[in-house]
């Protein structure tokens, strides 16, 4: 039986970025990786293999190459069992290996509506974190014409505009009265929808799905509570994801509410020498401090560098009281992100909010070839005006608008220091440095906050 300092179960981002992270700045450690599929891919590239990337889906592939580079080792097995007191793992194929240190990197799975009559026929499908299935997944609808995707949120809506950029018709079925709800503003959530009604794309809000019927085993329909049948070939749930924390569980670790895996801060479970990391793990809102749900791979990495940094004891102190949830997507050619708080979840924490918004080109001169208007949000403390969150869409640019805004809220900047911002302009590049949105936002909260 061999022995490592470190093993990682796991292959997807948090995995490979632990990995990465104790190879660099622990050399002379050991690390095993076992991940269950020879091939990964990158999570949120997984709705454009069904358009953008073609046939060649190959190009979403993610693999530990840079951990093995570094040293590391890697076998694709199934860990199966974990005895906490041995310090051991056991894998499918019966070997065993023991450790020093052990951290659970096993990411989430979708979650499966039981409750749906229906949901377990066949060429009904889910939007699993797996190279092999999704891969599949792209084949087999191939020669599909009607396809229901229910769920509107970011993987469910990026898909269905994907899938309808090609001669399928494609419906998308989401309860709540807009789509993007849960990540988006109200006012954002409104724009969100109806770019993608804009698509071809058939949206349907605030409506539920009663039941999936079908004959032979085999989707038919998509029956909706009001009656109403949409014809389907296919049927892709995307409704949300879930830990995959059974193995965690049966080991004896303890779960939150949630069924993530309980966690401090620096990533370390309630059993010693045993971590956790990445959308198995626990989180916690930066601004309420109760346990979230943000399954990003985002944040995922950026968890898994504090773990890898502090695993042998704490070296960096973690600098974020939480995890921030950051999103961002494009639909029909508008870019749309968002951080932190926003009217609708700072109502249901009772975080108070002020806000103010700001358009300009992104060009100067407006005329320039390439240009789109972009529109910053900013919310605010009323308080002292330090940056509870904020809102970015128009051009491509509002990815990294989004990143500035995620950086002002974590190191508690405030609209008064935003005004004073020093940044860099240039004409084909930026908004011109008269009317920087995030600036002229931040001006408008402090006349909100000297006049109302």
């Amino acid at each position: 039986m061999k022995t490592y300092d470190v093993i990682i179960i796991g292959g997807g981002p948090a995995a490979i970025v632990t990995g990465i992270t104790v190879k660099k700045f622990f050399k002379e450690k050991s690390v095993l990786m076992i991940k269950e599929e020879a091939d990964g891919l990158v999570p949120c590239g997984i709705p454009y293999i069904f358009n953008l990337l073609g046939n060649d889906a190959g190009k979403n592939k993610m693999g530990p190459k840079p951990f093995v580079d570094l040293g590391g080792d890697v076998i694709v097995d199934s860990a199966i069992k974990v005895d906490k007191t041995a310090k051991k793992v056991l894998v499918k194929s019966g070997e065993e290996f023991s450790y020093d240190k052990l951290v659970f990197a096993t990411g989430s799975k979708p979650v499966i509506p039981t409750f749906i009559p229906g949901h377990d026929l066949r060429n009904v499908f889910y939007v699993k974190k797996s190279f092999p299935y999704i891969h599949e997944l792209a084949s087999k609808i191939s020669g599909f014409k009607n396809i229901v995707i229910v769920g509107g949120g970011f993987i469910g809506a990026e898909v269905a505009e994907q899938m309808a950029a090609s001669e399928m018709n494609i419906t998308l079925v989401e309860s709540e009265p807009l789509c993007f709800s849960k990540a988006f503003s109200p006012e954002l959530s409104a724009i969100a929808t109806d770019v993608l009604r804009e698509t071809k794309v058939n949206v349907m809000t605030s409506t539920l799905v009663k039941e999936i019927t079908g004959e032979n085993n085999t989707v038919q329909h998509v029956v909706l509570s009001d009656g109403r049948k949409i014809e389907a070939d296919a049927v892709i749930l995307s409704i949300g994801y879930k830990a995959n924390s059974q193995l965690a569980e049966e080991s004896g670790l303890e779960l939150n509410r949630f069924g993530d895996i309980h966690v401090d801060n620096y990533g370390r479970t309630t059993v010693k020498d045993i971590n956790a990391v990445g959308d198995c793990a626990q989180t916690f809102g930066f601004l309420t401090g109760r346990s979230d749900v943000i399954k990003l791979a985002s944040t995922a990495t950026a968890e898994a560098r504090t773990l890898g940094h502090n695993i042998f004891g704490i070296r960096i102190k973690k600098c974020t009281s939480g995890t921030l949830g950051v999103f961002s997507t494009e639909i029909n050619g508008l870019a749309m992100a968002a951080a932190g708080a926003n009217e609708k979840n700072a109502g249901e924490s009772g975080v108070e909010l002020i806000s103010a918004k700001f358009s300009s080109p992104d060009r100067h001169p407006g005329g320039l070839p390439g240009m789109t208007n972009l529109t910053v949000k900013l919310y605010a403390s009323p308080v002292d005006g330090s940056i509870l969150g904020g809102e970015a869409w128009g051009g491509k640019s509002a990815g990294e608008i989004i990143n500035i805004i995620s950086l002002a809220i974590q190191k508690s900047i405030t609209v008064f220091e935003l005004i004073s911002f020093q940044v860099g302009t240039h004409p084909l590049l930026t908004a011109s440095p008269v009317n920087n949105p995030i600036i002229r936002a931040a001006e408008d909260i402090v006349y909100k906050m000297t006049y109302s």
